[in-house]
């Protein structure tokens, strides 16, 4: 049911955003999904990228686009930063797939969400992966769409810290999504956060609090269940939540940006991750 009820989101704000009639359904992946089934999260810079000899049709079983074919592709990345995952890792090689032919994506629409990488540009990716049997890795989400999910630019990352809910959250601001039919409604929250550990930015910092949002009143499908825009802190518990984050003008920080709905949609990168170690 949970899924189901996923695809529906995914496809129903699919149609919004891109005006596709007929839209493929799309699987949520919620940041705790990708923080829970990924092998390895990284932040890291692509080095290198080859062709390899695969070819195929499919990107996944039974899930096909018609004639059109995509080739296989390894890049290497430097790793900056093991936020899950094997922290000796210095190099890893990336497996995904790249249209057959090059302009194929301008009339293939409604087409996978592929990936590519220019190592002369220095960018810095976030990458959810699974790691394959012959030791490369594989978005965590699958090749059709990685995009979506598993492959996430990192250059506007402040902070990424393990940390633990110190206060309840209090209402700060409101506002709206006017680019939703109907428009949705969201209250802004600050949390406090007691740091645990720093995995990039000030080793300093000690404290923080979180400007986040949560829906209020019915989404586009009716519905009021606001999963797709929340998360439970539990202040006083040992939960800690792994956060990465974008420092604000005021000091405050914010959720890193999630594609075209900023910080309000349900990709809200903050997840469960463990206890309290004694």
């Amino acid at each position: 049911m949970k899924t189901h009820r996923q695809f529906i989101h995914a496809t129903a704000l699919l149609l919004i955003s891109t005006g596709f009639v007929g839209a493929r359904p799309i699987q949520l992946w919620p940041y705790q999904e990708l923080v829970d089934k990924s092998d390895l999260i990284v932040i890291a810079k692509p080095v290198s990228t080859h062709d390899t000899p695969e070819r195929t049709v499919s990107l996944a079983a039974g899930q096909s686009f018609g004639d059109w074919a995509f080739l296989g592709l390894s890049t290497e990345f430097d790793v900056s930063l093991v936020i899950k995952g094997d922290k000796s890792l210095k190099t890893i090689v990336l497996h995904h797939f790249r249209f057959e032919k090059t302009d194929e994506h301008v009339v293939l629409m409604d087409g996978p969400g592929l990936v590519s990488f220019d190592p002369a540009k220095m960018k810095s990716w976030l990458l959810f992966l699974k790691k394959e049997a012959d030791g490369r890795f594989a978005p965590v989400n699958g090749q059709i769409d990685p995009n979506l999910y598993a492959v996430k630019a990192a250059d506007s990352i402040d902070l990424v810290v393990v940390a633990k809910a110190i206060s309840a959250k209090k209402q700060v601001d409101e506002t709206t999504m006017t680019n939703m039919s109907p428009p949705v409604h969201l209250l802004g929250y600050e949390t406090e956060f007691a740091v645990q550990e720093v995995l990039k930015g000030s080793q300093a910092a000690k404290n923080l609090v979180l400007h986040h949002y949560e829906r209020t009143g019915e989404d586009f499908l009716g519905e009021t269940s606001t999963n797709w825009v929340w998360n439970e802190f539990k202040p006083g518990s040992d939960r800690l939540y792994l956060l990465m984050l974008k420092k604000e003008a005021d000091g405050r920080f914010t959720p890193i940006p999630e594609g075209g709905w900023g910080t309000l949609g349900w990709g809200f990168p903050v997840a469960r991750f463990g206890t309290v170690r004694q």
